[in-house]
């Protein structure tokens, strides 16, 4: 069972007293985690309800890191914060890996406030530009039911990084082939680069994240 409490992870210390601030009218107690290990140990002794992780927190990525932590402590709520600028489609992609909540402390003072307050409360927060691409890519997940075997190993296989040649050579089939797959996958979920590709592979439970790179 998961007490109540919150590890904050980041590697700033004063980023840790501002956040622990904000917490300070809730009634969660606080963990801070400046590390990897320090993490791993607070997430082991004190089986906190929250984790609010800073992005590329200990030189991470972050959809990595933020999929890797829901995988291995299950019911964990996941709040990625940000201090310098994060591109919606970045943020989008934390909260398809994992997380239920992403804010900037860019935000007002007032802002801020009020979104860690809600998080606390257990209500997923993310900002209108982020839940607009979200919106959006669960409406291309309801388009893209029905990967073949065939597609979902082209998915995997552009994840990893190989081209269409090295696809067609490995599974026997020509580059054109290859390409007109590739055309289905796009219409059925959304996109038209390899990178949505590798978006709609993790979304869709075809690529994990540990196997990559």
């Amino acid at each position: 069972m998961r007490n109540n409490s919150v590890v904050i992870a980041t590697n700033a210390i004063f980023l840790a007293d501002l956040l622990k601030e904000k917490l300070s009218y809730t009634n969660l107690k606080v963990y801070v985690a400046g590390n990897d290990s320090d993490l791993a140990a607070k997430m082991k002794s004190a089986c906190p309800k929250f984790i609010f992780l800073e992005n590329c927190f200990n030189g991470y990525g972050t959809d990595v890191y933020v999929q890797r932590t829901a995988r291995h402590h299950k019911g964990v709520r996941i709040a990625v914060w940000a201090v310098s600028e994060v591109k919606p489609v970045a943020a989008a992609r934390f909260i398809m890996a994992g997380a239920d909540s992403f804010f900037s402390l860019r935000d007002s003072e007032k802002n801020i406030q009020a979104i860690v307050w809600r998080i606390a409360s257990g209500q997923p927060y993310c900002p209108a530009d982020v839940k607009a691409l979200l919106d959006k890519d669960r409406a291309c997940a309801v388009i893209g039911e029905g990967l073949t075997s065939r597609e979902k190993e082209i998915i995997k296989m552009s994840a990893d990084g190989k081209t269409n040649r090295e696809i067609g050579n490995a599974m026997s089939l020509t580059v054109h082939t290859v390409k007109y797959h590739k055309a289905n996958i796009y219409r059925k979920c959304g996109g038209n680069t390899v990178v949505d590709i590798l978006v709609n592979g993790i979304r869709r439970g075809v690529v994990d994240l540990d196997e990559i790179g």
